[in-house]
């Protein structure tokens, strides 16, 4: 079939080359003008993608050095989707968008089916402008020894960092305050500092008692509770959780005893806030966000680094054709 539509499309442009009109050839092949030019663009594209020498560039092209990075560190990283990919990239000083990466992994049928679960309520309509203005914190489950236990966390709202995180059997309001205690004591803010974080929570036992109010009106913090069943009001809290659910705890299943966990889950946090690219941060991490404490000198770094890989993809380029332009010989076009 492909033989026979390269046929019929040279036929058509030695007939045009005679002096006949389009539309007759196609009539009497008894083939729609649609479909011949669809036949034209599909082996056009064909041919453009038989090799990368052959293939247009431009000044701004992704070089064959950088299609190897990415193959690379999906070869180093089989678990990550293509926008981590990119981060990844990004964090050693390469900056390839991830709709490339995506071409890339799907042209080596290397993208992997992936399903969402469709969001129940709108996103709250705020953003926080500066680090250690608003925390969030909540619990879920995990297995140790077959029993089970309890993650407590809690994240910076602007940063996507994990303040402070503790392991524990069943949670009360003690947890809660050594949680913030702890999270405070993390960035050396004392408890009589007059800026405190908001602590953004549900309206759990723990959370509403009696105890835990009276701990923050003594310290003159400010306790947020989210509305009843809208997670999404603590929404940051909750995405953290899906993430280290499905790429730690629901990986292991059930830990072996309480030390084992406090580790294995203490080196993902740390891996999380300071070495996981981040899509909402730009494909950063929490960890430099959080120190940086600017998003518009993120998304400046991040253009100059843009520009720094354009312009050395525009030096790669003109380095190639100045030498096909050598290579050719004398004379020709």
């Amino acid at each position: 079939m492909e033989n026979q539509k390269i046929e019929i499309i040279s036929f058509v442009h030695g007939e045009r080359e005679k002096g006949r009109l389009l539309d007759d050839i196609l009539k009497n092949l008894k083939v729609a003008r649609s479909t011949y030019y669809r036949w034209k663009k599909l082996l056009a594209q064909e041919s453009a993608a038989g090799s990368d020498a052959e293939r247009k560039t431009t000044l701004r092209s992704i070089t064959i050095e950088e299609y190897s990075a990415i193959d690379k560190m999906k070869d180093m990283h089989p678990e990550m989707r293509h926008r981590q990919i990119q981060g990844m990239l990004q964090l050693e000083g390469n900056f390839v968008s991830a709709s490339t990466v995506y071409k890339r992994l799907k042209a080596n049928n290397r993208v992997e089916h992936y399903e969402r679960r469709a969001v129940p309520w709108k996103e709250p309509h705020y953003e926080i402008y500066r680090a250690n203005v608003m925390w969030g914190a909540d619990w879920t489950k995990l297995r140790i020894g077959g029993m089970r236990w309890y993650l407590l966390s809690m994240i910076d709202f602007f940063s996507r960092l994990i303040v402070h995180h503790e392991i524990v059997p069943t949670v009360n309001a003690g947890h809660i305050k050594e949680l913030y205690e702890n999270g405070l004591g993390n960035f050396n803010i004392p408890l009589d500092w007059h800026l405190k974080p908001e602590l953004r929570l549900d309206q759990g036992s723990p959370n509403t008692s009696r105890v835990t109010k009276e701990f923050f009106k003594d310290i003159g913090a400010d306790l947020s509770y989210a509305r009843v069943r809208r997670p999404t009001d603590n929404a940051l809290t909750e995405r953290f959780y899906r993430t280290i659910k499905q790429e730690e705890i629901y990986l292991v299943g059930d830990y072996q005893d309480e030390a084992t966990a406090k580790e294995v889950i203490g080196e993902y946090i740390k891996w999380y806030n300071e070495k996981r690219p981040h899509q909402s941060l730009w494909n950063f991490t929490p960890h430099m966000v959080h120190e940086m404490n600017n998003k518009t000198e993120l998304v400046n770094a991040l253009n100059e680094l843009k520009i720094k890989t354009w312009a050395e993809r525009r030096e790669y380029w003109q380095e190639k054709n100045n030498a096909k332009s050598f290579d050719k010989p004398n004379g020709a076009v």
